[in-house]
């Protein structure tokens, strides 16, 4: 299937992720049953990383010790808290996503914060844009150029954002917590991107896979490359 990413009528160019041992391969999910999407695109290479200091530990939430699949074992265990990072952008979810091969999926990134601690380590914005919405546990950055990002399970009693507000590159928007509307969950961020695609000669709003655009800027941020 061929897929363009389109951004006020410009197609992005084309840049892939090196292979480094801390991050392993886009589409290799901690479920193995279910196939991921394994194209090594960054679709966003100027994306700063959603957290505003490192380390972070990109994993799934569902599938490791403390979440709904994950067996015994707290949210806490060091294993959440340890490299290598782990794709789940296709993880057994109900979802609809055309880019997964199952054509259902999770829709973006789990990521935890250094350590199992909430309400303390901050999120910011990776791009310059407005603050498009506010939810009960989430809020959404649009960019100039039309990409949605989203930042879900935050502290909502401690933004440091409000709707239609102007934000940089770089400013803090939440913290990272365990909200999740009436219920808890673990505590982690859910980091999702939606764009326009063309696939097949039609556009389409869709998630985009974000797993190879965090290692990137991840990367950068920790001074990795």
């Amino acid at each position: 299937m061929k897929y363009f990413l389109i951004v006020t009528c410009h197609i992005l160019p084309i840049y892939t992720i090196n292979a480094d041992d801390r991050f392993n391969s886009p589409g290799l999910l901690e479920q193995s049953s279910v196939a991921g999407h394994t194209d090594s695109t960054i679709y966003y290479p100027k994306m700063r990383f959603p957290m505003e200091k490192g380390p972070a530990y990109a994993n799934s939430q569902v599938y490791r010790p403390g979440g709904l699949y994950g067996g015994s074992g707290s949210q806490c265990d060091s294993n959440n808290y340890a490299y290598p990072w782990s794709d789940n952008f296709c993880e057994s979810r109900r979802y609809n996503m055309p880019l997964c091969p199952s054509g259902k999926g999770h829709q973006g990134q789990d990521i935890r914060p250094a350590k199992c601690r909430s309400d303390f380590y901050w999120t910011v914005a990776v791009s310059d844009g407005v603050i498009a919405q506010v939810g009960r546990y989430s809020v959404t950055l649009l960019s100039p150029e039309g990409t949605l990002y989203r930042y879900l399970h935050l502290n909502m009693d401690d933004l440091a954002v409000q709707e239609l507000e102007q934000v940089n590159k770089g400013e803090r928007i939440g913290k990272v917590s365990n909200w999740f509307g009436q219920s808890k969950t673990t505590i982690h961020l859910h980091f999702d991107i939606k764009d326009t695609l063309r696939i097949k000669n039609k556009s389409k709003i869709v998630y985009i896979p974000p797993y190879t655009s965090l290692v990137n800027s991840y990367k950068k941020l920790m001074g990795y490359e």
